[in-house]
């Protein structure tokens, strides 16, 4: 499946596919416009203090859901990296290239060639654009200083979840995994050959040896900028393998022994030989060079004439289009950094075109967080557990090269087609699913018991888990944030709902937990239980504790077992997920969700139904003085006041069922009473927020209709939530900057400005981009259509612009934003919300709906 017979199908397909990808993102740099420096034209952004800057050429990141990956920068560079699971790192590594020589045959022997690392380079005589479609990125390279032309893509397996590994790979007894969770990419580099001379074309990918790599303890903001290569080589090595399938330079640590750690195990750098009766110009020229060290030593020659170094090893491919071969393998000092490159060649005639594949495989089993505890990855269900299977993992995907490639545009196509009329919006939606490898994300197969001896049960479980953060900052570095949970899940329910539908089990089973250890809560200065029972944790722990055993890692500085939209958001989240899949809830499910609505019944005042909120950031607002009664946690209350009456039915609960009824009575009337003000609905009823109003302050019936709830809140009126969302489309978008910088968190009539609360001038004065398209589906869903567009068109451009605002924020979309070019907290959950555009269009195709 590797290579198709004739070099004609690799361009038509490569145009075919380069349609879809022109909705993505779109960058391009030629000779005026090189180097790091942000050009074409307006400002760049700027990070708020405590937020990491991870500059703006970012680009989609590389590697399965759950696995190492980094990212390749739209400048083709490598530059930031997870190779542990939550540790982000950002560090240009030069080490890690893709490159191209060629040599056109001339008249009498003659010829004349070039050579050059696939990315921006200064002083460069071709023009370079990159289109960027998650998960795809497709960099072209033509100009007159170029004699042929050069389209590279690089991708993972990034598929929906029922794409899935094969059977025959699958372990005895055990279920296909999802390709999605292969801890793998791929590179495919074309070129055809627009001289009059016959060409010899040969590709090479170096990477260096990265096994033992481990990241500082800290958030992204603390790293050093500087960490690899450092001293952690000690143990590494590396060797050729060459067979009827290809080349490859596999790379180790401590070959032999047995994997117990995160970062131990085998890469394999792959180039899979052509297939057996091709038709065309035929890639069958390959070299190997596995062992060099990664820079030049303090001796009296040049760079690239210190033998076994990679300045040696580039300077010999640039000048012959193979590697040295030389056969050496050694084992690496603590300080001897390492790299390998394999090469990959061939002749083309004039006008014909060669393709040159590359795979590079991560067999890192082991998954370490900061309290020691071990688990295997999801991959390892089907390739086990020692860490030894790099090599098969790459072969399997050379195989799968175009099956998986035309199934990823398959799948563009069908998301495309639902945005006809929108389809940089569609983009957009694709573009912000590269959180789900991007985001810190873990997917176990289970707990390492075997490792793992004096270490406790996980209190969730020992079994399979997903987790993805909420952000790498400090104050965001947590799995599963329950706050945010509602805005991020359908994005990643709609396409992997066995990972999402993981982190739905884990939150709510940790309901009838309690961890009565007290800590101290530093705004109120008293110490308070870890986690109370009946309350949906804030989260399920931290990179640098025990994710699924040491839950609620948030109670800190404000106590989050206070927090009065946890348990009735996570409620209406869930309802709406079982109503979308169609599952119902088990009896024991059933037994945990009763609990959590029992907690949010005692957390809501008897007169009215609904919660009071009294103490400072007791919400997902936690930067909000909001007092009193406050619309965004009413409205989910409302909502999942139906959707309790509605399990309550099904279960044949009537005594809870009856209390639930008498309670959406008075929370209805409530809400109407307390919080309606002839135009909108208030953001709270006491305080300095009375007059301001928030998109989300209904966002709880929103979910509810989409829920199917819509009869059961029939005493709230839909044109009073339609008039809410005209007004804030008035005050908090088109009152702020004239329309141009997003939907504002929270503004009044008049009014958009506000002193910060709490310490922090945070969620005031910000676009937060997670609310702002909650407020766009909303919008649509509510015939507000032009309305939603117009947001969604200048949320598009601030995140993915290159012109009026500078680069864009691509693939790192913050938490927040201002009209002012700044942003605050970056790689961040909540902006996956755009998929519940998503939501609106399947529930009106729902045929009941």
């Amino acid at each position: 499946m590797n290579d198709p017979a004739g070099s004609r199908s690799w361009w038509n397909d490569l145009e075919e596919y380069r349609k879809r990808l022109s909705r993505g993102h779109r960058y391009s740099s030629s000779a005026a416009d090189t180097g790091r420096a942000p050009s074409g034209g307006g400002s760049s952004w700027t990070a708020k203090a405590g937020s990491h800057d991870d500059g703006d050429r970012c680009g989609l990141f590389l590697g399965g859901i759950g696995t190492p990956v980094m990212s390749r920068d739209l400048d083709g560079l490598f530059a930031r990296w997870h190779m542990q699971n939550g540790y982000h790192l950002r560090q240009v590594l030069e080490e890690a290239f893709f490159s191209l020589r060629w040599a056109e045959e001339g008249a009498e022997g003659i010829s004349r060639g070039g050579y050059m690392r696939l990315a921006d380079s200064p002083g460069q005589e071709y023009h370079r654009q990159v289109l960027s479609l998650f998960p795809v990125t497709r960099e072209r390279y033509q100009g007159e200083g170029l004699p042929l032309e050069v389209v590279a893509e690089f991708f993972s397996p990034l598929l929906p979840e029922d794409h899935l590994l094969p059977s025959e790979f699958s372990s005895p007894g055990g279920s296909p995994i999802p390709l999605a969770s292969l801890p793998v990419f791929i590179s495919t580099i074309t070129v055809c050959n627009r001289s009059s001379a016959p060409m010899s074309v040969d590709a090479a990918c170096v990477w260096p040896n990265l096994l033992g790599w481990k990241a500082k303890q800290a958030t992204s903001l603390d790293q050093p900028e500087r960490s690899w290569p450092g001293q952690s080589h000690a143990g590494n090595s590396a060797h050729a393998c060459h067979d009827g399938q290809g080349v490859a330079a596999l790379q180790t640590k401590h070959a032999g022994r047995p994997v117990k750690d995160e970062l131990m195990g085998q890469v394999a750098i792959f180039s899979p030989a052509p297939r057996r009766g091709q038709e065309g110009p035929v890639a069958s020229r390959a070299s190997v060079e596995a062992c060099c060290k990664a820079r030049g030593n303090k001796i009296d020659r040049p760079p690239h004439d210190q033998g076994h170094t990679l300045a040696w090893m580039e300077n010999h491919f640039r000048q012959h289009g193979l590697f040295p071969e030389s056969g050496l393998s050694w084992t690496a000092h603590w300080d001897e950094a390492l790299c390998s490159g394999v090469s990959r060649g061939g002749r083309i005639e004039p006008g014909d075109s060669l393709r040159i594949s590359f795979v590079l495989a991560f067999d890192m089993p082991i998954i370490r967080f900061g309290n020691g505890r071990r688990w295997y990855r999801k991959y390892t269900a089907a390739f086990g557990r020692q860490g030894t299977s790099a090599l098969e993992i790459a072969r399997i995907a050379a195989d799968s090269i175009d099956l998986w490639r035309r199934d990823i545009d398959e799948w563009h196509q069908s998301v495309l087609a639902t945005r006809a009329e929108e389809p940089d919006l569609a983009g957009a939606m694709l573009n912000e699913l590269y959180f789900i490898n991007g985001g810190g994300s873990v997917w176990t197969e289970s707990w390492a018991r075997d490792l793992d001896t004096d270490l406790p049960e996980p209190l969730l479980g020992a079994g399979e888990h997903g987790a993805i953060l909420e952000g790498y900052d400090v104050g965001y570095y947590y799995y599963n944030t329950s706050d945010l949970w509602p805005y991020a899940w359908y994005g990643l329910w709609r396409w992997w709902p066995g990972f999402a539908g993981s982190i739905f089990s884990d939150l709510l089973k940790s309901v009838p937990l309690a961890i009565p250890r007290e800590q101290m809560i530093y705004r109120s200065e008293t110490m308070e239980p870890l986690m109370v029972s009946g309350k949906v944790p804030h989260d399920i722990g931290a990179v640098m504790e025990d994710p699924w055993h040491s839950l609620n890692g948030y109670q800190m500085r404000d106590d989050s077992n206070l927090w009065k939209d946890h348990n009735p958001a996570f409620l209406l989240s869930l309802y709406l997920e079982r109503r979308f899949s169609g599952h119902r809830l088990s009896p024991s499910e059933w037994a945990a969700v009763r609990q959590a609505g029992l907690f949010m019944l005692d957390q809501a005042e008897e007169s009215t139904a609904l919660p009071l909120h009294r103490a400072f950031g007791d919400s997902t607002w936690d930067n909000l003085g909001l007092q009193g009664y406050v619309s965004y946690s009413a409205a989910f209350t409302l909502g999942s006041l139906a959707a309790l009456i509605s399990w309550a039915d099904d279960f044949g609960d009537g005594s809870l069922a009856r209390k639930c009824r008498q309670r959406l009575k008075l929370a209805e009337e409530a809400f109407e009473k307390h919080l309606w003000n002839g135009e909108y609905y208030r953001l709270c009823d006491q305080g300095r927020y009375t007059d301001c109003l928030m998109g989300d302050g209904v966002l709880g019936i929103f979910l509810a209709d989409l829920a199917g709830l819509t009869k059961s809140l029939g005493a709230i009126p839909r044109e009073q939530v339609k008039s809410h969302l005209k007004s804030v489309y008035r005050y908090c978008f088109i009152q702020y900057h004239r329309g141009q910088a997003g939907p504002l968190l929270v503004a009044a009539p008049g009014k958009i400005r506000f002193s910060g609360d709490g310490g922090d001038e945070l969620q005031v004065n910000e676009v937060l981009l997670g609310s702002a398209w909650s407020t766009v589906a909303m919008m649509e869903y509510y015939e507000l259509k032009h309305e939603a567009r117009e947001i969604a068109s200048v949320l598009v451009e601030r995140i993915y612009g290159t012109n009026q605002h500078g680069r864009g924020l691509q693939f790192r979309t913050p938490a927040a934003i201002d009209g002012f070019l700044r942003f605050r907290a970056p790689l961040n959950m909540r902006p996956l919300s755009i998929w519940l555009l998503d939501a609106v269009f399947q529930a009106r195709a729902t045929p009941d709906h």
